[in-house]
């Protein structure tokens, strides 16, 4: 399918980057046919995988929630290559310490297999290079695949019948593109206003201590204190 948009475009089209979803098929396939595009993995889609991963292992949901808030486990996302695995240490540790703040056991034995999970599939299965940005313009690249989401499902709500003939099909794409344009248009001229749009929080570089290296003992069960047990420098 790739390879005839590239022939319908007489190959003039030369994305810079591709976000779609983790298939290694795809990816390979985007790769070899935009072979100077960087491909990337959808954020979203990759935090819905860690966030099945945390149930499958039985993680409690208040240890869950710690994880997937902003500038925890999507700091890995940001941080240069090199120093992913002093930032897996940095991120373990970060868990520890919300847990202890917000007086949540810590599930040692459970997070041990969830970080398993996350070596075997992100680190191995997957390159780095597929999901991390570090080095990309972050105000520009586009982090998700959801907007095509939208537009698929904006596409089927107006098709009649779930296999629409070709005729149909041609109807709706040129109906739907000619109410986008209209869009566009009216928008400056102010016949139309712009649709607000949530302002996305765009995860930011962390610095980490030196002092957090591979060697950090992740076994110790933690219980809940009022006090932070973790020693991090961090700059969000």
């Amino acid at each position: 399918m790739i390879h005839y948009i590239v022939q319908a475009t007489d190959q003039q089209i030369e994305p810079a980057e591709i976000v779609c979803e983790f298939e290694t098929a795809l990816m390979d396939s985007l790769q070899t046919q935009f072979p100077n595009a960087t491909v990337l993995g959808c954020l979203f889609h990759m935090k819905q995988a860690l966030r099945r991963a945390m149930k499958r292992y039985a993680i409690p949901e208040a240890e869950c929630l710690i994880a997937m808030a902003h500038g925890v486990l999507d700091t890995l996302t940001v941080l240069q290559h090199d120093y992913i695995e002093r930032g897996i240490k940095w991120v373990q540790l970060e868990i520890k310490r919300r847990c202890a703040v917000a007086d949540v056991t810590y599930s040692a034995a459970k997070w041990g297999e969830f970080w398993g999970y996350f070596e075997r599939t992100w680190l191995e299965q997957y390159s780095i290079e597929v999901w991390n940005v570090f080095g990309l313009d972050n105000e520009l690249i586009a982090r998700t695949n959801n907007p095509l989401k939208r537009f698929n499902r904006e596409l089927n709500s107006r098709f009649p019948t779930p296999h629409p003939s070709m005729a149909t099909f041609v109807t709706v794409i040129k109906t739907i593109s000619q109410e986008y344009v209209r869009r566009v248009a009216y928008v400056p001229r102010g016949r139309a206003r712009r649709v607000a749009r949530e302002v996305i929080q765009l995860t930011e570089v962390v610095v980490i201590s030196a002092e957090i290296t591979s060697d950090v003992d992740m076994s110790e069960e933690i219980a809940p204190s009022n006090t932070s047990t973790a020693s991090i420098n961090v700059a969000l």
